[in-house]
């Protein structure tokens, strides 16, 4: 399993922690999805589907507000019964609406892949992404 916040996450963040040139209020992450994609993702990835074809995706905002405790942000979103209903292999975050966000949207944030979850119509998955920022030095 890895997980990586791709170039384009970065500069997202960078632009809103510093109201930047290109900053955009409506641009932040507020967006979980799951999907089938077999390919890691990699730091040049804008889109789920960057990597090579998806055939499921499943996208929503997240439950509540994401909370917060010194570095780290919490990011949870709950797929219901009739949602999502394939083998997840990836979960990724957004920086816009669930309506905008597809397969081929340059809305990608972040992501954990190498996942192997096997979703059914028979229970709700509640994910639980956590991103903790640090000094890189």
């Amino acid at each position: 399993m890895a997980a990586k916040i791709v170039n384009r996450g970065l500069l997202r963040i960078g632009q809103q922690a510093s109201q930047s040139t290109n900053y955009n209020v409506a641009r932040y992450i507020r967006t979980m999805s799951v999907d089938d994609g077999t390919a890691a993702f990699a730091a040049a990835h804008t889109a789920l589907n960057s990597g090579g074809a998806i055939t499921n995706e499943y996208d929503q905002a997240f439950d509540a507000t994401p909370t917060e405790a010194s570095q780290t942000i919490t990011h949870v979103c709950t797929i219901p019964t009739g949602q999502g209903n394939f083998t997840i292999r990836r979960i990724a975050l957004h920086d816009d609406t669930a309506a905008n966000v597809t397969t081929s949207s340059a809305t990608l944030v972040a992501g954990v892949d190498g996942q192997s979850i096997g979703k059914t119509a028979d229970f709700s998955l509640q994910i639980t992404l956590t991103i903790t920022y640090a000094d890189a030095s």
